[in-house]
């Protein structure tokens, strides 16, 4: 193989020990010889998911075709953006094109054919080093086919690495349901390869570890139950896996708290929002400094600025969030390797990005002190964080523009514009600039595991409740030990919800709730948890807190709800939407949020709505012309371009 096959692979020529060779005489085998040659590709497999062109995809794929964002001023400097986010999607568009997944994903399945190899050679590369890589390139390899079943629903799938530049595959699509069930055979075979953390914070949310191998598992098995075609009886098993996973972690971090240990964090439970885990035993960050005086937060909600704010940036000495479970991290010192997809995308000014995106469909009206929770609107009362930390109110533009990733130092609110919370918030000047380019991107952290296993609870219960004498007799021990600790079981008679606890030991396993009821009870004990942690107002204003549901609707509406603001511009809301449609089998929650942001689409948009395959993305011609074994997506095969090939 030569060096323009090894390029062809994503490996940097340059950035290997192979310049002792002219460069066109280099061979393949010369270059698979020691550990820093396994390395230096399993490097390059990071760099390709923080590329810019993956994450834009992540971006445009999870959250600008969702409800959340509607076009800015500029989104005309990129018609292909401005014509997504319309629904007007040609099989033309750019955001079509697939082929920065598929280099990542390459670069992973030729460390996963070479490393083993390595490891016979050399006898500094260890078995433990071996499989450590083996687990971060079968994560990475999983999330972005995983990535790709969900904005395509088939795609062509292989675990061959493509070595020569004169291979070419023509290879059909695998059904989406085939794929995952292989990606999650996959991560259950290696998830316990990967440590379950390193010798520092920076590596340990930086690199993939075992949390980060059951977050992601937790994720496919919640995708793959939401299957309206599989019986409810294995949708119910898929759900009850999900629910171990969820749990593995929430014990792990929960210890971390218990023992008090978290790196460079010299008093971690010093951080933790005290009132909600007294009343919902969950170590979440709080937002105020200061329990119950917002004007404590000098540099804006504290658990906001930790999550999204300080990320790796190495020049201040900050480290990571606590609740981060794996990150995508970016320098601020670094040319190359900046968050370019969030400056472009969610940026300000003509000079800092290329499509602009606004927030004022999530913020239908101010909310006033008079009012009370309400499911009708995203943000319904002014005590939530979210609402003045994910966006703000652009005096300039008179728009709503994204913030989240540029909470560094920033209050970003004021009662008349963005909501309040308990005091008056303005626009402070101490923020990062989007254009620093050094936020990092958080692909799982501590509340989305919470919620995983409230919607895998919210969706076992109504299965259980439908049909009562199908309830399993579940004899299912909980989630598997974190390996720190003891894993006290509990009988399934003690309550699953407001139970005060103070070790991990105490912790609930969800597969040990034996009815639909004990299982809607902890659901809602877990959503509390999240929203309460960024609505410490609640404690003086309890109507500003969610009532509990009596109904399955309901508690579905205050799920996706919770996600919504919870993940706000982190490209979750897209996939919610899908995974909940194709939970029923029909577009009507779809089309029902997203009809303000597709008012204006035609008709021919709009009749597509209707159909499954809407929720997909087209083929992109070029694709289906270089592989005519590639089947095109339903609603686009009226398209003139496609009839034509």
């Amino acid at each position: 193989m030569t060096a323009a096959a090894i390029a062809a692979t994503g490996i940097s020529v340059t950035s290997c020990d192979i310049d002792l060779l002219p460069l066109n005489e280099v061979v393949y085998e010369n270059f698979w010889t020691n550990k820093d040659d396994v390395e230096s590709v399993v490097a390059s497999c990071y760099d390709g998911m923080r590329s810019a062109d993956y994450q834009k995809r992540v971006i445009v794929w999870g959250e600008l075709r969702s409800d959340n964002v509607a076009p800015g001023p500029n989104v005309n400097t990129d018609g292909n953006a401005s014509n997504l986010m319309k629904g007007s999607l040609k099989t033309t568009n750019s955001y079509c094109d697939w082929a920065p997944i598929y280099t990542t994903i390459n670069r992973c399945n030729v460390v996963l054919e070479e490393a083993p190899k390595v490891a016979e050679k050399d006898p500094n590369y260890t078995s433990s080093d071996l499989r450590t890589n083996l687990a971060e390139c079968r994560f990475i390899r999983a999330y972005s086919y995983f990535l790709l079943v969900k904005t395509f629903k088939q795609v062509p799938f292989t675990f061959q690495p493509s070595l020569d530049d004169n291979q070419v595959y023509r290879i059909k699509q695998t059904p989406g349901e085939a794929i995952i069930d292989t990606l999650i055979a996959d991560i259950e075979e290696c998830k316990n390869y990967a440590p379950n953390r390193y010798s520092d914070v920076e590596l340990t949310l930086g690199r993939i570890t075992r949390p980060a191998m059951y977050a992601l598992l937790a994720d496919m098995y919640l995708w793959r139950a939401s299957d309206v075609n599989l019986p409810k009886d294995k949708q119910n098993e898929l759900y009850r896996k999900c629910i171990d996973c969820c749990d593995w972690i929430i014990e792990y971090k929960m210890k971390q708290y218990d023992n008090n240990d978290y790196f460079d964090m010299p008093d971690l439970r010093g951080y933790i929002d005290k009132e909600v885990f007294d009343a919902y035993g969950y170590p979440l960050l709080a937002e105020e400094k200061t329990p119950g005086d917002p004007s404590s937060n000098k540099n804006g909600p504290e658990a906001t600025r930790w999550i999204f704010g300080l990320g790796s940036n190495t020049l201040t000495g900050y480290s990571y969030s606590y609740e981060s479970i794996f990150e995508l991290a970016y320098y601020s010192n670094s040319s190359t390797m900046q968050n370019k997809a969030v400056i472009e995308l969610y940026g300000e000014g003509t000079s800092q990005k290329q499509v602009a995106v606004t927030a004022e469909k999530v913020f239908e009206s101010v909310p006033k002190s008079s009012d009370s929770y309400s499911d009708s609107k995203l943000f319904s009362v002014p005590s939530d964080y979210r609402s003045i930390a994910s966006f703000y109110f652009n005096e300039n533009s008179g728009g709503y523009n994204i913030y989240k990733y540029t909470i560094m130092s920033n209050y970003a609110g004021s009662d008349d514009k963005y909501g309040r919370v308990g005091a008056s918030y303005k626009a402070a000047t101490e923020t990062q600039s989007y254009s620093s380019g050094w936020s990092n991107w958080v692909v799982y952290r501590l509340t989305e595991i919470m919620l995983f296993r409230a919607e895998a609870e919210i969706e076992l219960a109504n299965n259980m409740a439908a049909a009562p004498g199908d309830a399993e007799e579940d004899n299912t021990e909980g989630g598997e030990n974190a390996g720190e600790g003891d894993n006290t079981e509990e009988t399934p008679e003690a309550p699953a919800a407001a139970r005060k606890r103070t070790r991990a030991t105490d912790f609930t396993h969800g597969n040990i709730l034996a009815t639909a009821e004990e299982l809607y009870e902890d659901a809602f004990n877990l959503i509390s948890a999240v929203y309460r942690r960024s609505n410490p107002y609640v404690k003086k204003e309890p109507k500003f807190a969610p009532k509990q549901p009596d109904t399955y609707d309901g508690f579905h509406t205050l799920l996706m709800n919770e996600r919504r603001r919870e993940f706000l511009f982190e490209a979750k809301r897209y996939f919610d939407l899908v995974r909940s449609a194709r939970r029923v089998g029909n577009t009507q929650e779809f089309r029902k949020a997203m009809a303000s942001k597709y008012v204006d689409a035609s008709p021919a948009v709009s009749a597509k709505m209707v159909q499954m395959d809407f929720l997909y993305m087209p083929v992109l011609k070029s694709e289906k012309k270089a592989n005519p074994e590639l089947e095109q997506n339903s609603c686009y095969l009226d398209e003139e371009e496609n009839l034509k090939n």
